[in-house]
């Protein structure tokens, strides 16, 4: 599939097979489209956790149960434990970082003298506010980045998935061994969708002008209806939900997976 299209089959997936196993090499391709995210600075603070349901513990998958999850936790063979490792930018590890992209030619247009402004300017910032940087919102921009982009090699992989988050996942901390320096971020259930690749229809999100702006708040960015055209041909654009059949659909899925008719874990 092109990139367009790939955007716009992405669904939340609630309803998986529960039978067929994830192959490894398909989450492999995920965590490469992950690290291949950009980062500030190019630390690469997000780090994540595979969890395979046929070797994970009762007590684990409870642990990571989100309160909405109850269809996605009882069917999906895998999930990722996606998290911010703050403990990248404290230290000199920041600036080693930023160095190393002088180095690849990346920043700056002289080698010598990007690393020379670099130490005599920014390392003392960086040494000073390191730990705080691992918190700021860019580094969790930078997490939601790579998890994105490995929801859609997943969907161009024939995957489906469901983002989740919560207090949970906090508690599987411990039992997962995760330093105590991480910050969970969410947790990502994938498989084969038992659900049709349409699962119901795009889903509606708010208007385009209440969304985005031009110039400053208030002002929306007005929109072209031939760009709307463009990207509906695409496929980005799709029939919204919910389709004629989706009811039919959910009642069959609750059926033939012996699923109860909830959205809640206990």
């Amino acid at each position: 599939m092109e990139l367009k299209e790939v955007i716009g089959r992405r669904r939340t997936i609630r309803f998986f097979i529960p039978f067929r196993e994830v192959e490894r090499e398909k989450i492999q391709k995920m965590l490469e489209a992950a690290r291949r995210s950009s980062c500030a600075g190019n630390v690469m603070n997000v780090r994540a956790i595979v969890i395979w349901r046929d070797q994970a513990s009762d007590e684990l998958i409870k642990a990571i149960t989100p309160p909405i999850g109850y269809q996605q936790m009882q069917t999906a063979p895998c999930f990722l434990l996606w998290y911010n490792e703050p403990g990248v930018y404290e230290g000199a590890r920041w600036i080693e970082s930023v160095l190393g992209l002088a180095d690849v030619r990346r920043i700056g247009t002289n080698v010598e003298a990007t690393k020379a402004e670099i130490n005599e300017r920014l390392r003392p910032g960086f040494m000073a506010a390191g730990a705080a940087m691992g918190l700021a919102p860019f580094a969790y921009m930078d997490v939601g980045q790579a998890i994105a982009q490995a929801t859609l090699v997943a969907y161009d992989e024939g995957l489906g998935s469901c983002l989740m988050s919560g207090p949970a996942i906090e508690r599987a901390a411990k039992l997962l061994d995760l330093p105590e320096s991480a910050v969970p971020v969410c947790l990502q259930a994938v498989g084969y969708p038992a659900e049709s690749w349409e699962a119901g229809g795009q889903t509606p999100k708010p208007p385009f002008e209440e969304m985005f702006f031009e110039m400053k708040y208030g002002q929306p960015f007005e929109g072209d209806e031939a760009v709307v055209e463009e990207l509906s041909d695409s496929r980005m654009i799709q029939e919204p939900a919910p389709l004629p059949w989706r009811e039919e659909e959910l009642i069959y899925l609750a059926r033939a997976l012996d699923l109860e008719d909830r959205i809640l874990s206990d």
